[in-house]
């Protein structure tokens, strides 16, 4: 079987996680030369694509194939997320979250992280710790939900949509890396105390703050943190799955709308994004709509 041919197997939503899978597994050959470490990305990413080539291959007749086939991509995408951060730092070391700091006082006079500061309490600070830990899930719902309903045609345009948005965004985290105004305007270790909740937010924060890269607590957080601020990806996918909701008449729209309007301002409420990078969120949201809509066009 030639190239060509196997490749005409995958679908595009398999296409695209190749396509990243490539070219990190050829940055990792490149930065062999920093750090012999990077074989095990290039170990990981070989064993991704014998996966997505067996999955491609499986008999689609078969309903739990195929509901196999709808969902196992998403798998991937943690992983190739934390491939990314490994990169930034050898390729773009530097960060430009005092760049962003400067932007953020232009457009609001003032530190945002400062202004919603005035106004945070417990109750308000669990809703959107809460809002920002569906993050993930939301577009997973949607999935199932489209599932469910038998509306293949939609549930693909999602799947795709959403993992060209995730690693459109993963690559744009390359040219201005930032790690946020937790640890660059305000003190990461007195957080708990100046932005309490109520009952779950510790727990969804140190998930969130292990999901992020702070997992060695002999390292200082600033020092592990992915550097993955701008633009905010919450922020697009979010979007993404919230334009789709409506798109698609999803039962569910309305819910996605208030949770997910309660994330984008959780990113800035919970000092996680400048308000530029919500910005530049919201713009690259269009951009990869447009753009995979176009690459779509020539691959089918």
């Amino acid at each position: 079987m030639t190239i060509r041919n196997l490749f005409k197997k995958f679908s595009l939503a398999e296409k695209y996680t190749v396509a990243i899978l490539l070219f990190y597994t050829l940055l990792s050959f490149v930065l062999l030369f920093y750090s012999a470490n990077y074989l095990a990305n290039i170990a990981q990413n070989a064993l991704f694509f014998l996966i997505i080539l067996a999955v491609s291959s499986i008999n689609q007749n078969n309903k739990y194939s195929l509901t196999i086939r709808k969902f196992y991509l998403l798998i991937f995408v943690y992983f190739i997320y934390n491939q990314t951060n490994t990169y930034i730092t050898i390729i773009n070391p530097n960060l430009y979250d005092e760049l962003f700091i400067k932007i953020d006082h232009a457009i609001c006079g003032d530190n945002p992280t400062h202004l919603t500061l005035k106004f945070a309490n417990p109750y308000l600070t669990e809703f959107l710790q809460f809002c920002y830990m569906t993050f993930f899930f939301m577009p997973i719902i949607h999935g199932i939900e489209l599932h469910i309903r038998k509306k293949d045609t939609e549930f693909d345009l999602l799947l795709r949509d959403i993992l060209f948005g995730f690693y459109l965004s993963y690559l744009l985290y390359f040219f201005l890396p930032a790690i946020g105004p937790r640890f660059v305007l305000h003190d990461f270790s007195t957080l708990s105390k100046e932005l309490p909740g109520v009952f779950l937010t510790e727990f969804f924060r140190s998930v969130v703050n292990t999901g992020g890269g702070i997992i060695n607590p002999a390292i200082p957080p600033e020092m592990q943190v992915h550097r993955d601020c701008m633009p905010s990806g919450h922020t697009m996918m979010t979007l993404i799955n919230i334009y789709l909701s409506f798109k698609f008449r999803s039962k569910l729209r309305y819910v996605f709308l208030v949770i997910g309007s309660g994330l984008i301002f959780a990113t800035v409420y919970l000092r996680y994004h400048y308000v530029i990078d919500v910005i530049a969120g919201a713009v690259f949201f269009y951009v990869s709509l447009k753009l995979e809509k176009s690459v779509s066009k020539k691959a089918l």
